[in-house]
């Protein structure tokens, strides 16, 4: 039989979003919806797209602090980090998830700044796991916050749950990595056949995670720039808000932060659009916006965070960053390890 050429399964997650957002578009009045999208003040958009350029440029002062810590032989300048971080968000856009604009990112800094990829991919998902733990650890004070001061507004336990669980998983997990090493090399000698040729990489990988106890750099300043994100994204989500005439409280912004990121890790949505507006519907109108404005609200932030990723394509142009791989050569991978 011939091969079909098309592949189904790459329907699925279309399919999805296109029917998750009709059937968010079903359960909320049109008109209220058109009218908060229709009266969006322009100059707070544009100063949400400020605040996210902001916001990239903390994110990647934060991956200079790590990158610095890790090479301490080489030069890591800010510029050309935010240039390889910008690049990667540019690439990233067209994949479909996070963990492949990670990887990118990982292979553009081996081939930059020098070093092996797994050394950068453990550097760029420990930023990320610290992102998303305190994150999630200041959203479930916010979530508490909300809930004591709204005269008796219901809680969102989904959130709380949500958020509870990569503040456990996390501080467990790498409690684990720390303290129980010959445990999880036990483990990686029990894989199987087909995967022991990945046990090498992931033994490697698993090491570099511990970037602050092995190279004895302080945690402490990368933690603090992580939850400075959390401003700086939760102000561009206000900025927003008030666009679409959403007036919260500061905390509400802040949780939302979280929520966003959590949201971005389920394969529903395709370029932020799908299951993403459903789940922050979900999330706003149970920090008391209209669902009208949450709606219109969802379906702007992703056209801000566009705007931020198309940029980073002027570094692949004109900043020197060039692609990971290049025909006729190899990637950097363990040289130096």
């Amino acid at each position: 039989m011939p091969r079909v050429s098309v592949s189904y399964t790459r329907l699925v997650r279309p399919l999805l979003a296109v029917g998750l957002l009709g059937l968010l578009f079903m359960n909320l009045d049109h008109a209220e919806f058109l009218r908060k999208l229709s009266s969006a003040k322009p100059l707070f958009i544009l100063a949400a797209v400020g605040a996210v350029v902001i916001d990239g440029l903390v994110r990647a002062w934060n991956w200079t602090q790590l990158i610095r810590a890790m090479h301490p032989d080489k030069s890591a300048r800010f510029g050309t980090v935010l240039s390889l971080y910008w690049a990667g968000s540019f690439m990233g856009h067209f994949l479909p998830s996070t963990a492949g604009t990670d990887a990118i990112r990982a292979m553009l800094a081996a081939r930059r700044v020098g070093g092996p990829v797994s050394a950068h991919a453990a550097g760029v998902v420990m930023l990320n796991l610290l992102s998303l733990i305190s994150g999630c650890a200041v959203g479930l004070a916010c979530l508490a916050w909300i809930w004591f001061t709204s005269d008796g507004r219901e809680m969102r336990w989904i959130a709380f749950a949500l958020f509870s669980g990569p503040v456990c998983v996390g501080l467990s997990g790498y409690w684990l990595l720390r303290n129980q090493r010959g445990l999880v090399l036990q483990l990686l000698r029990r894989m199987p056949g087909r995967l022991r040729k990945l046990r090498r990489g992931i033994r490697r990988f698993v090491d570099r995670l511990l970037v602050f106890e092995r190279l004895d750099v302080s945690a402490r300043p990368v933690i603090g720039i992580s939850i400075l994100t959390l401003l700086t994204r939760a102000s561009m989500y206000a900025l927003v808000g008030r666009a679409v005439g959403i007036d919260l409280a500061l905390p509400a912004w802040v949780a939302l932060v979280p929520g966003y990121a959590l949201s971005g890790l389920m394969p529903y949505s395709v370029s932020g659009y799908g299951g993403d507006q459903a789940a922050i519907v979900y999330f706003l109108t149970g920090f008391g916006a209209p669902a009208g404005g949450a709606l219109a609200f969802a379906l702007i932030v992703p056209l801000i965070t566009m705007v931020f990723n198309m940029l980073g394509g002027f570094t692949l142009l004109f900043g020197g960053v060039r692609l990971p791989v290049e025909a006729g050569t190899e990637p950097v991978l363990e040289r130096n390890s």
